[in-house]
């Protein structure tokens, strides 16, 4: 199948996914999540990307430090998840992306345009797992109680 640039395929519980020059990896994982309503999977991929933005989340600040990567990088793995939060779908990524010297950065990923190619496989597992703020944390994590 073929949605746009973005080609994907379902085979049983999993769906592959090719992404192309161009594609922003988020868009298209929501596009994919709205095609097959998947309520929960487990993402993994590999390409390579630019426009990337990386993130740790220091506990004592609370929030988010951000870092941008320009030019072109390997994603030399991608995973993550597809969870609910606030009524609707959440994906969480993590990355880890090197340079031509083969230097690598990784952390939660928010942003990244594909440069050449992405290949991921997404897992769905027939359950729905809800998030919830943890207040102590500052973060929204997974509930099991209200799934």
């Amino acid at each position: 199948m073929s949605n746009g640039i973005m080609k994907y395929k379902k085979e049983n519980n999993k769906v592959l996914v090719v992404l192309e020059k161009g594609d922003e990896i988020f868009e298209s994982i929501y596009k994919v999540i709205e095609v097959f309503k998947i309520n929960f999977g487990w993402i993994n991929g590999i390409g390579a990307a630019e426009k990337i933005i990386l993130g740790a989340y220091p506990s004592k600040l609370k929030k988010y430090v951000k870092k941008n990567f320009s030019g072109e990088y390997e994603i030399a793995s991608m995973m993550g998840n597809i969870t609910s939060k606030e009524n609707e779908s959440f994906v969480h990524l993590h990355a880890v992306i090197s340079d031509e010297e083969c230097n690598a950065f990784a952390g939660h990923l928010f942003t990244a345009t594909i440069s050449v190619t992405c290949e991921m496989i997404i897992n769905i597992v027939d359950t729905k797992i809800i998030r919830n703020e943890c207040k102590d944390i500052g973060l929204f994590l997974w509930n099991f109680n209200n799934g």
